[in-house]
């Protein structure tokens, strides 16, 4: 028996070129393994082969099923692929917005799980509405959004696929050159790919774009290659036959051309698509004014008209509701937006967006760098200047110092009063750290003090000098995280903070105070990284020092070479 890997490998593969037999039978493979994850792909493996062969119906309960799983496993990846896919089935039988919103509830899932593919195949689908509503320009806007991100990530599947789609705005805005052209491009791909199915549908667009053009040897060519990729999608098959039926005119054969188009009316009706049901109709009733047959224009007139009138109907309703739909997506966008400004405003970005994603932010970091700084004096100069000034002096210099944070890759935890924190958590974070902090050191020593004079007398500015601070900075193992529901801070625990704050406290003025373990680590990666070069730094033992709870510590000055 294969493995659930091995099997879910060729799922994949079967899925980029619609095999529905194939996936069929991997579906019953995985059925065996007898597994909750294998038997929620399993699902959603027959909800992908009914798509293909256009069973909608059997489609969606194989999703629903698969949907409702993957939500009991907790597979978030699942649930926005199945969401897609069940977007698919809204879009394919006129649903446009159930498509709008499952496709929306997908996007958003693959943005917060950082999902780039899923983004673009998701963003191309919401055009894919938007094209087929009439709605050209937000579709194009989709498109090309889709189409760069493909681009960038590679993928020349979603390449074809979607400058497939944009020749299609082009052609039902009756731009048939670029359309051909966009069609031709895709084309080439996909046999590149040897994706029959993309072929397939391609080659489709191609013959219609051609009759329209009146291209007719060339559109007689392209029918001839559609028949030999033996077609099995109805969306497709029934173009096919309303392409044949409209030569067969030409040539002048017009029973062949009624007999044809009597064929393709029976699949549409066999499928359910309704707006196919409605374009054959119209095809036979012009057909047999063609051949003076009255009562079959009569009849084919009058099923033209009612079909017509029930998806006009429909259309009008689908108009209101996709305004609506956009609307309260529009609305949960902007909440979204208001929660993660709240989230990025109290938290660190990537911190923030692992918890709107909804992790549980608990880490450990075996090698983190803690900073402690406090300004000297803060309290004398606090209690001299009227309050406003003291808060609009620490946003200059706490804004001075989260700029160089961000400098040098650190993350500034919290500010306590008048002192600072921020933390190093990987990659050379000594090396990192020790350099925020020099720069820190000369930032503050050339800043110049400014007062809004709409705050009143600042004469006091000329008496303070310069900004001067004490710091402090450690290096070992930390746990890291998210507390609080209503006002969450993100905060870093354990020895190693307790060491840099003693190191802040027992530090001078103008000074930065490093431990032993710090300026070992420093030592190493300066080495490592410069290779022989001179070094940043300079690191100048202080000798033993009693350091509260810890007792007597080698420790070190840290200064600029």
């Amino acid at each position: 028996m294969r493995t659930f890997e091995q099997i879910r490998t060729d799922v994949g593969v079967a899925t980029e070129i619609n095999d529905a037999a194939t996936l069929m039978r991997l579906a019953g493979e995985l059925d065996e393994l007898a597994t909750p994850e294998a038997k929620t792909v399993a699902y959603g493996t027959r909800g992908v082969a009914c798509y293909c062969t256009g069973d909608f119906p059997a489609a969606l309960e194989h999703y629903n099923s698969a949907l409702a799983l993957y939500h009991e496993l907790g597979n978030r990846s699942g649930v926005a692929r199945v969401t897609g896919n069940i977007g698919n089935v809204y879009n394919n039988t006129g649903n446009y917005p159930a498509a709008l919103e499952h496709y929306n509830s997908a996007l958003v899932l693959h943005q917060e799980l950082g999902n780039r593919s899923g983004v673009a195949n998701t963003t191309g689908n919401i055009g894919n509405v938007y094209n087929n509503t009439g709605n050209y320009p937000a579709a194009l806007e989709h498109y090309n959004r889709a189409l760069a991100l493909h681009h960038e990530l590679g993928n020349r599947s979603g390449v074809a696929s979607v400058t497939g789609n944009i020749g299609v705005v082009y052609n039902n805005t009756s731009d048939y050159p670029a359309a051909l052209e966009l069609y031709n491009s895709a084309l080439a791909l996909y046999h590149e790919l040897g994706n029959r199915s993309g072929v397939a549908s391609v080659t489709s667009n191609i013959l219609r774009a051609l009759l329209r053009a009146d291209d007719i040897d060339d559109a007689r060519r392209t029918l001839a290659a559609l028949d030999e990729l033996l077609v099995d999608n109805p969306d497709i098959a029934i173009e096919r036959e309303t392409s044949r039926a409209m030569i067969f005119v030409l040539d002048d054969d017009l029973q062949a051309a009624h007999t044809t188009l009597t064929n393709a009316l029976d699949l549409a009706k066999t499928h359910g698509l309704r707006a196919k049901q409605a374009a054959v109709c119209k095809e036979l009733r012009d057909l047999a004014q063609k051949r003076n047959d009255f009562a079959s224009y009569i009849e084919f007139n009058n099923k033209f008209i009612r079909i017509t009138e029930e998806i006009n109907g429909k259309e009008t309703t689908l108009r209101l509701a996709m305004q609506v739909k956009e609307r309260e997506i529009a609305e949960k966008d902007k909440e979204t937006a208001k929660h993660m400004a709240v989230l990025h405003s109290t938290l660190p970005k990537h911190i923030a967006d692992r918890v709107a994603r909804g992790e549980v932010v608990n880490d450990h970091y075996d090698n983190a760098a803690v900073l402690f700084l406090d300004i000297v004096g803060f309290t004398t100069i606090s209690d001299r200047i009227p309050a406003g000034h003291v808060v609009h002096l620490l946003d200059q210099i706490f804004t001075a110092l989260d700029v160089l944070c961000d400098r040098h890759d650190v993350t500034k935890i919290k500010t306590i009063g008048d002192s600072y924190m921020a933390v190093g958590f990987e990659n050379n974070t000594a090396e990192r750290m020790a350099q925020c902090a020099l720069d820190m050191i000369t930032t503050l020593n050339d800043m110049v003090i400014t007062m809004p004079p709409a705050l009143g007398d600042t004469s006091w500015t000329n008496d303070v000098g310069d900004i001067r601070v004490r710091i402090g900075l450690h290096v070992g193992p930390v746990t890291a995280g998210v507390i609080g529901t209503q006002r969450m801070q993100y905060d870093v625990w354990g020895d190693t903070v307790n060491i840099a704050s003693r190191m802040e406290s027992t530090s001078e003025p103008g000074r930065i105070h490093i431990s032993s373990g710090f300026a070992l680590a420093l030592h190493g990666e300066t080495a490592k990284q410069r290779n022989g070069e001179q070094e940043f730094c300079t690191v100048v033992e202080r000798g033993e020092i009693e350091i509260k709870g810890k007792g007597m510590m080698t420790t070190h000055w840290l200064e600029q070479s």
